[in-house]
């Protein structure tokens, strides 16, 4: 057994180049897995820790509806019998001089030491933090202390002036932040100064005795008490479809990963047919062959696996930004810390990589160890039988896609529209062999004309090697597939998008504050009368919590957009902006897909003044939100929450004809002059796309990355081919053909390959792309996408899977044009 086994691991070494790309794909498969997985993982464990380092030992909030309260509610908190402790906060933006944006907390440090006994006062020493800190911090304006990782970030130290968008500031100190969420503090007077919110806060934080009797007093006020429980389920249906995204890429990257070390595993197998044949006429059993053969796989596995664990970890360092990047730009400011190492981390890899290798080399080992000896000593066959495989396989691959598609058709959760999308590409991928019998005459045909017989001979040997080349190409086509698929409806989404804009983002100017700024209201009435302005829209968007999830409340000018803008209907016309003005709503389709609530229904939301019940006067169009949208008039807005706070005003001129000149300029001017942001239609409509294509940015490192780990399956194929076929180029010497000859027909099977992957990945991309767009898209976000053909994806595809061919032949034609001179004709 131990001779036996030991040849096994000679013929590791003498075929070098062979067992490297074999542990390169194990470990590419495996790395594609870890990396997505942990990063996804690291950064949203990291907003979840960043919410509770916030919440600190609180077990209740007690907010407004909409909007800042009084800070007269912190006397009578303070006779409440009920409450323990409390801490009021100040809770916003700041915008930086580079353009980035951190959270600024104004918190009372006598009041607070009993919710962040951590956070204001620290058992870890903290630089610039002793008593004349303390007392600048509350005696000096404008003074705050930052979140170490900030300050390094900004290279700045105590005494250092900080520049924001709404004034300087001076730097006290800083302090250390567990969680991964950049973060200012300020004194809560300080706070109140600098945001203009004197006499106001935004929440407090509470330890209660008896949450019920609190809540039902407090509530009846028009005040809302929310346990942390159910804050952290709000934060949680807020990151809902973007964590299941970041699940179902975790999946296709496992996906992708275990077809290569499958891929892998099975040319491993087949590659030691001939010392396997002759040890079996040596004597050696099936039982010995068996197990040597499996202890070979998987040592490669485990090796491939240790080493695609510590590429997963350097992934994940990649990544996990790049996730905090998306969070940050759709949710949740965030900074996540990168994965710390863990001796897990190669654990996992290398239990990835041992399971998926003996999986892989199961079937063909079977087959390999219930050869006859003579034929295995004969090297390669032809292998008449794996038509017949492939034919049976691509029947199974039929049914399981015609059941998949039935899935779809039926599915009415996320969980089940995965499910179906999974078994769509795993059936796709078992008709793979089938798909090269298919196209080898074309394929024949078109390399004869091309490059004569050696075409000819190409196209035969994949054909003659399904064992070999099916499993490559499928491998690759469904990482292209993935290309095709994801890139599809990534260009459908932005031409959607772009369609939603054109009937919406109509105004000529957008005016903004400054992160962490308000838009003065006499400005709004300033512009309403300026001569040449035919209208201004107040825009005001705010988070309310609706049957245990969140929904976006919208207050606008009905009148205004009904003449300016064209919004696009699911359900209803522009006649609901008279409804609107008359005190109704318009939800968006997420809400409505959501709630099930549509036209003819009413929405009850709880404001200041108690309930109001609002009847729903049609449904839109919308990709600004997936929790859902209720659009309702200002008026009603004001009624309802008594916030007059605007976020944007929309500036709609009069034609150019009949409207004073510099009427623009004087718009701009007198933003300008109260500090505001002036930003026009094209510009607007930029910044949205700006945002829209960073969302995707981890989505195509995906692509990229399934690329990547198809190619070594093309490369381990062709190098397989090559080992196993010295006896051919032995008898094409004798029939007088070149080293160059041998190496062009190499080329051209490395081309076949990449087109039968190309062809692979048109059909089951096309298919993708309608199931993400139909089915996985409805139900992880609840708006429409339209499907807009472009034919990028599919010619990217048909350039990479050409290029991929050629470049995974290149390593082969190199070693044939080295060693085909020496190459002999043996007879056994």
């Amino acid at each position: 057994m131990i001779t036996i086994l030991r040849s096994f691991l000679r013929s590791l070494v003498r075929s070098r180049a062979l067992t490297l790309i074999q542990l390169a794909g194990v470990a590419c498969g495996v790395a594609a897995v870890v990396g997505m997985s942990l990063a996804s993982n690291t950064a949203l464990d990291s907003f979840s820790k960043a919410v509770e380092f916030i919440q600190g030992r609180s077990t209740h909030t007690l907010t407004q509806p909409v909007g800042p309260m009084d800070e007269s509610v912190l006397t009578r908190l303070m006779n409440d019998p009920g409450v323990d402790a409390f801490a009021p906060v100040i809770d916003r933006r700041l915008g930086l001089s580079d353009g980035s944006s951190v959270r600024v907390l104004g918190l009372d440090i006598f009041l607070d030491k009993e919710i962040r006994p951590e956070l204001v006062f620290p058992s870890e020493p903290s630089t610039g933090r002793g008593k004349g800190d303390h007392l600048d911090f509350l005696l000096k304006k404008e003074t705050v202390i930052l979140e170490r990782r900030l300050a390094r970030s900004l290279d700045a130290v105590p005494g250092d002036r900080l520049v924001t968008d709404t004034g300087i500031l001076t730097i006290l100190g800083t302090f250390t932040h567990p969680a991964a969420e950049p973060l200012i503090l300020m004194d809560m007077a300080n706070a109140q100064e600098h945001f203009d919110a004197r006499g106001l806060i935004d929440r407090v934080d509470l330890i209660l005795k008896n949450p019920e009797a609190f809540a039902t007093i407090w509530e009846s006020q028009g005040y809302q008490v929310t346990s942390q429980g159910e804050r952290q389920t709000v934060f949680q249906d807020m990151l809902r479809a973007f964590r299941l995204n970041l699940e179902a890429l975790s999946l296709l990257a496992l996906m992708v990963g275990v077809f290569l070390v499958y891929n892998t595993s099975m040319f491993s197998v087949i590659s030691r047919r001939k010392i396997v044949g002759t040890l079996r006429s040596l004597g050696a059993t099936r039982r010995e062959i068996m197990t040597a053969v499996t202890f070979e796989i998987a040592l490669l596995g485990l090796l491939g696996g240790i080493a695609g664990g510590v590429l997963g970890f350097m992934l994940a360092r990649l990544l996990t930004g790049i996730v905090g990047d998306t969070i940050s730009r759709l949710y949740f400011f965030l900074r996540p810390l990168p994965p710390h190492w863990s001796w897990y981390i190669p654990t996992a890899g290398a239990v990835l990589g041992l399971l998926a290798s003996v999986l892989g080399g199961a079937f063909p080992l079977f087959q390999v160890t219930r050869e006859n000896p003579v034929k295995a000593l004969q090297g390669r066959v032809p292998e008449i039988s794996q038509e017949r495989y492939a034919r049976w396989t691509a029947v199974a691959g039929l049914a399981l896609t015609v059941a998949s598609t039935l899935i779809l058709s039926f599915s009415d959760s996320i969980l089940t529209g995965y499910v179906g999308a999974f078994g769509v590409i795993l059936g796709l991928s078992f008709m793979c062999g089938m798909l090269l019998i298919i196209l080898a005459p074309a394929w024949k045909a078109v390399l004869r004309i091309a490059a004569g017989p050696m075409g000819s001979l190409a196209a035969g040997n994949v054909r003659r090697s399904l064992s070999r080349t099916a499993v490559a190409v499928a491998a690759f086509g469904i990482a292209l597939s993935l290309l095709v698929g994801l890139g599809s409806m990534i260009g459908s989404f932005r031409q959607s998008l772009v369609w939603w804009m054109e009937g919406q983002i109509r105004a000529d100017l957008y005016i903004q504050a400054p992160t962490g700024g308000r838009i003065p209201l006499d400005l709004y009435q300033d512009l309403a009368r300026l001569p040449g302005v035919g209208g201004v829209d107040p825009y005001r968007n705010v988070t309310l919590p609706y049957r245990g999830s969140i929904i976006r409340v919208v207050g606008i000018d009905p009148e205004v957009l009904g003449r300016y803008v064209k919004f696009a209907w699911y359900e209803g016309d522009d006649s609901a902006w008279k409804d609107v003005e008359n005190g109704g709503v318009i939800v968006s389709e997420s809400f409505y897909r959501r709630f099930g609530l549509g036209r003819g229904n009413e929405v009850t939301l709880v404001g200041a003044a108690g309930d109001g019940s609002l009847g729903i006067a049609g449904i839109f169009y919308d990709y600004t939100t997936e929790h859902g949208l209720v659009m309702m008039s200002r008026d009603r807005f004001l009624h309802l929450f008594k916030d007059p706070s605007i976020d944007t005003l929309s500036v709609f001129l009069e034609p150019d004809g009949t409207r004073p000149p510099l009427t623009k300029e004087k718009v701009r001017d007198l933003a300008r002059g109260a500090g505001l942001n002036v930003t026009d239609r094209v510009g607007f409509k930029e910044r949205i796309l700006s945002i829209f294509d960073a969302t995707f940015t981890i989505t195509q490192s995906m692509r990229a990355l399934a690329v990547l780990v198809a190619f070594f399956g093309i490369t381990g194929a062709l190098l397989t081919l090559f080992m196993e076929r010295r006896k051919e180029f032995g008898i094409y010497r004798a029939l007088g053909l070149t080293g160059r000859e041998v190496a062009l027909m190499t080329l051209l099977e490395g081309l076949g390959m990449g087109f039968a992957g190309f062809i692979l990945s048109a059909v089951a991309g096309t298919m993708i792309t309608f199931i993400l767009i139909r089915v996985i898209n409805v139900q992880s976000f609840n708006w429409t996408i339209f499907y807009h053909f472009s034919a990028i994806p599919y010619l990217t595809a048909a350039v990479i899977a050409l290029s991929a061919g050629a470049g995974a032949a290149l390593y082969p034609m190199i070693r044939v044009v080295r060693t085909y001179p020496r190459l002999q004709i043996r007879e056994e």
